[in-house]
């Protein structure tokens, strides 16, 4: 893989440019983040593992049932918070350089679900500030002209009883947090979208993205997802949800950098054009 060489379609391109994307980033990417020697970013595989070994019972293999088989087993939503706080290592993982280059491109609306605080960091890092939405009254408010809004749609670990994580959350997300899902519909529905570490099998994803089938009476923007080697079985999967993949080839470069590259190849891509129509 080439140095600054461009996946993405000039279409993709072309609506990042005009601010009519909006990049939904899920749980692989925090892949990318930099940890001490001996520390790793879990896999959502590596979680049911956890939970099976602090309740010495077999997993399901299924994170949200085990990790809702935890949370009713022990003290409840503090034990799974504690449990993600220690897994996710919050207090010292730092972004990594796919995260810095992420935050360096001109989204101004980004979904997450993840529950960590590398975006935010990432942000900081590159000197742009952010609107965190995780709260619905945040809903309301207006960034400014230079901030981010960032949406973290499932919550974070500051905020434990806005977390969905477990069976109940996800159950009850459309409607407890109305405001929140209808807000991210809508911006499913009025923009293209580029997945990122995102898995489409996300319960409330599902849900969303009906409506927006149903709503956009098969006239809706793209969908694509970006992912590296991407295997056959990954492409049908995204391809089933309407999503087209674009598929990196690492040439055994590790992951991060993959990504890294290639959001180095967009910001370059976008300053020449700004550049030439000047």
């Amino acid at each position: 893989m080439k140095e600054n060489e461009l996946h993405i379609p000039y279409e993709l391109l072309d609506d990042i440019r005009h601010g009519e994307c909006i990049p939904v980033v899920g749980a692989g990417f925090s892949l990318n983040a930099v940890l001490p020697d001996g520390c790793r970013m879990p896999l959502w595989n590596d979680l049911c593992k956890e939970v099976s070994i602090r309740l010495k019972e077999e997993s399901t293999g299924n994170p949200i049932k085990d990790l809702s088989n935890y949370c009713y087993k022990t003290d409840g939503k503090w034990e799974v918070v504690s449990l993600l706080r220690e897994c996710l290592h919050v207090r010292v993982a730092k972004p990594g350089p796919a995260h810095i280059e992420f935050a360096s491109l001109p989204f101004k609306q980004v979904i997450t679900t993840n529950f960590d605080f590398l975006l935010e960091r990432a942000y900081e890092a590159v000197g742009k500030s952010y609107l965190p939405v995780i709260d619905e009254d945040m809903l309301n408010f207006s960034p400014s002209s230079d901030d981010i809004k960032l949406i973290k749609m499932h919550g974070d670990l500051h905020h434990p009883n806005l977390l969905v994580v477990t069976e109940d959350d996800y159950d009850g997300f459309s409607v407890n947090r109305e405001g929140m899902f209808m807000s991210i519909t809508s911006l499913l529905l009025y923009n293209t979208i580029l997945f990122i570490g995102y898995s489409v099998d996300d319960p409330d994803f599902r849900q969303m993205w009906s409506w927006v089938k149903k709503y956009s009476k098969g006239i809706r923007r793209p969908a694509y997802a970006l992912i590296v080697d991407a295997t056959s079985s990954r492409i049908d999967e995204y391809s089933r949800r309407g999503a087209k993949v674009i598929s990196i080839p690492s040439n055994e470069l590790e992951y991060g950098a993959v990504l890294a590259n290639e959001f180095k190849a967009i910001s370059k891509a976008l300053a020449l054009d700004l550049k030439s129509s000047k």
